[in-house]
């Protein structure tokens, strides 16, 4: 089902495959009481190991970037991390290409706040700090997956050049729609809803209502 991969065997066909690379744009979003609107980019890379194994859970390596710029404001947040997994599916006996996919990491998460107000010097805010992801891949149809997502992430203390945003945790959570545009699934385009209650900074903001729209090559 999944495409063939320099890693993973090509003769799998338990579930979607998870060595591919997506790129995303964010043409809306919102930060909670700064209300300023929210515009940005990003992508993410997965890896997927010995896939044609006989275990029920394969190792997968995930990783992303996402930068968003706040609506008139010099104001960027940088979201970067990486973490170490496992997944699996499960054929419920459905139409044949359907069934359920699951997996989770322990992420490395960083957080960075460029151009904040206050502070001196660059003004830049970083934090480094760990996360938990979870998620199902539902092919609810042989080409259209179903992807709910959560994280929960403590990025540790928020600071830099005199700035102090605090020691912001809480969950990322949000749900995404790929649709795969042929049998072997190397190609899909992909549409996203997330948002946050990690209450950032002074007035504890939060990204909110954020939309995202992209594409992904499965190898």
């Amino acid at each position: 089902m999944a495409g063939p991969s320099v890693i993973a065997s090509t003769d799998q066909t338990d579930g979607p495959g998870y060595t591919y690379a997506q790129g995303e744009y964010i043409p809306e979003g919102n930060v909670d009481h700064a209300g300023n609107d929210v515009t940005g980019y990003g992508g993410d890379v997965s890896i997927g190991f010995a896939t044609d194994s006989a275990f029920p859970i394969h190792p997968i390596l995930q990783g992303g970037f996402h930068r968003f710029n706040l609506d008139n404001s010099p104001t960027g947040v940088n979201e970067a991390h990486v973490g170490l997994g496992g997944e699996g599916f499960y054929d419920y006996g459905g139409a044949e290409g359907t069934g359920l996919g699951y997996y989770g990491t322990v992420n490395y998460e960083r957080l960075e706040v460029r151009d904040a107000p206050g502070g001196y010097g660059g003004h830049d805010a970083t934090g480094d700090g760990y996360g938990i992801s979870a998620g199902l891949r539902w092919m609810a149809l042989p080409q259209v997956e179903i992807n709910p997502h959560a994280t929960y992430v403590d990025y540790g203390k928020i600071s830099g050049n005199g700035l102090d945003y605090g020691s912001p945790d809480g969950f990322k959570y949000g749900v995404q729609l790929v649709g795969y545009l042929d049998e072997d699934q190397h190609y899909a385009l992909t549409a996203g809803y997330d948002r946050s209650d990690l209450e950032v900074g002074r007035n504890d903001e939060s990204l909110h209502n954020v939309v995202n729209v992209g594409a992904r090559f499965t190898f």
